[in-house]
């Protein structure tokens, strides 16, 4: 007698809800201590760097994880693990890095707007030349090289050579990508030669 193969359906996790509450949460309070803070030039100012800040590390955070996770799993030698982390990577370039990056550029541009500090210091030049380095690479560069790794990995597999060469060109690459991310960010809290 057969046994008709019942679908196990996972109930709904309050998971979500609880996300976006503390999201919620977190831009509240955010604002509150942007609105009330006299450190900084003026308030409309907390908010953009208090914007930019969050969304760099959001940006450079992810970037750094999605390396170290890619480097651990190429340590492993199992490139089906490598793939999927090359999966991520396209899925976090595309949906959550470059909106993030525009971001900081926009609120970048918005705190220079609102102060007098120039647009000709080396640490400005610097940051937007790295900015713009990193961003496009991201966009023309990773992202569809991550696409191509996964395609390489469906149609040849993921120990195919060619799978692994693209996996050893968009790791090689990423690492230089959040090189330059970690530079830009030293740039940008340490003002050199101002």
């Amino acid at each position: 007698m057969d046994t008709p193969a019942t679908d196990t359906v996972r109930p709904s996790s309050p998971g979500g809800n609880i996300t976006y509450a503390l999201l919620a949460i977190v831009i509240v309070v955010a604002a509150i201590f942007a609105f009330s803070t006299n450190a900084l030039p003026d308030h409309w100012y907390a908010v953009f760097k208090t914007i930019h800040v969050t969304l760099a590390v959001v940006w450079v955070g992810g970037g750094v994880l999605l390396t170290i996770l890619a480097l651990r799993a190429q340590r492993e030698s199992d490139p089906r693990i490598v793939v999927t982390v090359a999966r991520q990577a396209a899925f976090a370039g595309e949906k959550i890095f470059a909106p993030a990056g525009l971001i900081v550029f926009l609120m970048g541009i918005a705190m220079m707007v609102n102060t007098n500090w120039g647009w000709g210091k080396f640490w400005v030049v610097v940051g937007l030349l790295g900015y713009a380095a990193t961003f496009i690479t991201g966009l023309a560069v990773l992202s569809p090289l991550a696409k191509k790794v996964e395609a390489s990995a469906e149609q040849n597999g993921p120990e195919h050579p060619t799978t692994l060469a693209l996996i050893d060109r968009i790791l090689l690459i990423a690492r230089v990508d959040v090189a330059v991310l970690l530079l830009v960010i030293a740039d940008m809290v340490t003002k050199p030669f101002s």
